[in-house]
């Protein structure tokens, strides 16, 4: 049994009103009459708490997996099996990683009634992560007395990679999706050699699609339309090296990297595109060869959650050797990496250079949050200004970084991880419309 504040404080106001019983004597009579009462108050709740048979049951609805850099909703059932109405304190114990020591969950159920409350956990951290018990705290009007319920709800789950924008696009069509993922519409018009259909010209289409016979019969421009190529080879190559160690909003690069992954995935296979990914380090991780089948996007799912790194020097010598061996199709690969400076670049350009040969290269690197600030922030002294000109230095190489890919027919991309995934589905879009893969 547990005593509440509100008992403390009616125990407070009783003795200064019996305190001022000394001064003035009607204060003894209002203090009797107020202990009194309290006692009869504090007779109810006990006998309502404890002599009468009534539980309180809080089940977790015990999320089967977790998704990465993601709110998770976690719900718990709570059902009251008292003849009275109740209000319920919960206290969950989510793993410890997340550092809520603060979870205080309050909820009124009505005699015998059931209901439910949730809260969010962000994970930030792939692997897995254990619940422990659920206490609850049960109290009656007027609230003077608490009783303790505990709940032993120990579960295991799993963090995956981010998931949740499968189940939030499942009821868009394509089209909708590309809209809501992508910041801008690229046009999608097919410039394979299978016809699907004619339609009107509208402006922007290839003047040499016009279909003369059919214009000439309706008045008006006409355009062939061919199927957008399909069953193309899509990898998602991820760097592990040390410079994906960097966090943003919570998350690593790499993690970054691996959500960007599943959508870009997921999105390929729903325009009938093989789907692979690839990780590599100072050796090669995972490796996922693109296929289309119905358990592709599992594969993936399976292959990126078990992927570590210890953040070592990345080897792109390794991995132009394996894909040399090991994708023989023409694909589009999209690295996800990050290079510090000019000469970083410099020293893995040749193994880039081969790859561009045999793929179409997409190489995706991050703009770094923090030294944008510094060469944007005003400076006030001799120190601010050295570190916004070497902040400056910085930004600076990443544009150069761009035009030396460019020289070499690699395709880059610089992006702030925040954006990453939306830029990188704009460019395989793009990609896709150019008939460049």
């Amino acid at each position: 049994m547990f005593i509440t504040r509100r008992l403390a404080y009616c125990l407070i106001v009783v003795a200064v009103v019996l305190s001022l019983g000394y001064l003035w004597s009607f204060f003894f009579i209002l203090g009797y009459v107020l202990a009194g009462a309290l006692l009869l108050a504090t007779t109810y709740n006990f006998i309502a708490l404890y002599a009468r048979k009534g539980a309180l049951e809080v089940v977790r609805v015990n999320p089967e997996r977790l998704s990465i850099g993601d709110d998770n909703p976690v719900d718990l059932k709570v059902h009251s099996t008292f003849g009275v109405p109740v209000h319920a304190i919960i206290y969950d114990e989510p793993p410890f990683t997340f550092q809520m020591r603060d979870l205080k969950l309050e909820a009124d159920v009505e005699a015998g009634g059931t209901t439910t409350v949730s809260y969010t956990v962000r994970p930030t951290r792939r692997g897995f992560y254990y619940f422990h018990s659920v206490n609850a705290f049960v109290s009656v009007w007027p609230r003077l007395l608490l009783r303790r319920f505990k709940t032993d709800q120990q579960f295991k789950t799993n963090v995956y990679p981010s998931y949740f924008f499968m189940r939030n696009s499942e009821l868009l069509s394509v089209a909708n999706r590309e809209r809501m993922w992508g910041s801008k519409l690229v046009r999608r018009m097919g410039q394979s050699k299978e016809f699907e259909k004619i339609r009107e010209y509208v402006q922007g289409d290839d003047y040499r699609s016009i279909n003369w016979k059919a214009s000439a019969r309706r008045h008006t421009l006409m355009v062939n339309e061919n199927q957008e190529e399909q069953s193309q080879n899509i990898y998602a190559v991820i760097d592990k090296g040390r410079g994906m160690q960097h966090t943003f909003n919570g998350l690593s690069l790499l993690d970054h990297a691996i959500n960007s992954t599943m959508q870009l995935s997921y999105l390929a296979l729903s325009r009938a595109d093989n789907a692979g990914v690839l990780t590599f380090e100072k050796s090669i991780g995972a490796f996922v060869p693109a296929a289309r089948t119905s358990n592709q996007l599992n594969k993936l799912v399976l292959a990126l959650y078990e992927e570590i790194s210890q953040f070592h020097q990345s080897d792109y010598f390794s991995l132009y050797e394996f894909c040399k061996r090991k994708i023989q199709k023409r694909s589009l690969l999209v690295i996800y990496t990050t290079f510090d400076s000019l000469s970083a670049l410099r020293r893995q350009l040749p193994y880039l250079k081969r790859l561009a040969l045999s793929h179409v290269v997409l190489v995706t690197f991050f703009v770094d949050k923090d030294i944008e600030d510094l060469a944007t922030a005003p400076a006030d002294d001799t120190l601010g200004y050295v570190t916004q000109m070497v902040a400056q230095k910085f930004s600076f190489e990443q544009k150069l970084i761009i035009n030396e890919l460019h020289r070499y027919g690699i395709y880059s991309l610089l992006t702030p991880p925040e954006k990453l995934t939306a830029n990188v589905i704009n460019r395989y879009l793009e990609f896709k419309a150019r008939n460049v893969i």
